[in-house]
């Protein structure tokens, strides 16, 4: 059974978005807002960026070597500000050390870097864990020394 195909209106052809596209453009109240400089939103907080009070411009290179490697480029210069409180220690410190001796554009030194945050993550865990593990283990070896 074939249906019929209904004929359009001149409402629905007037609806239909080709049509809108030829007519004339209905803008909100508030186009245009941005044009006069007077009449912008942040008028009164816009001001020309300066540094906050009370701090050096520009930043001094901070004393001392960094707790680890930034990169591995050589003629790239150190940030002036840079951590030296927890240095790289263990198989994750291992990992991260690795990971930093290739430039950073390689997509190796940043699967290197999250390789050894879930392995710092894991020592994390396994040395919360010893206080509790080491001495059920030296009992129950002691447990099995005495079943013999």
């Amino acid at each position: 059974m074939n249906p019929t195909p209904e004929l359009a209106t001149p409402e629905e052809i007037q609806q239909h978005s080709g049509y809108k596209s030829m007519q004339p453009v209905k803008r909100p109240d508030y186009w245009g807002v941005d044009l006069d400089m007077s009449r912008r939103p942040g008028v009164p907080m816009m001001r020309e960026p300066q540094p906050f009070p009370n701090t050096r411009y520009p930043p001094e290179q901070q004393p001392g070597m960094p707790a680890s490697p930034m990169h591995g480029r050589t003629n790239k210069r150190m940030p002036p500000v840079f951590g030296t409180s927890t240095p790289l220690r263990g198989l994750s410190g291992a990992i991260r050390k690795l990971a930093y001796s290739y430039p950073d554009h390689y997509p190796r030194h940043w699967l290197l870097k999250m390789l050894g945050d879930r392995v710092d993550s894991m020592e994390y865990r396994v040395r919360k864990a010893l206080p509790v593990v080491v001495p059920l283990a030296v009992v129950g070896f002691l447990t099995s020394l005495g079943r013999r």
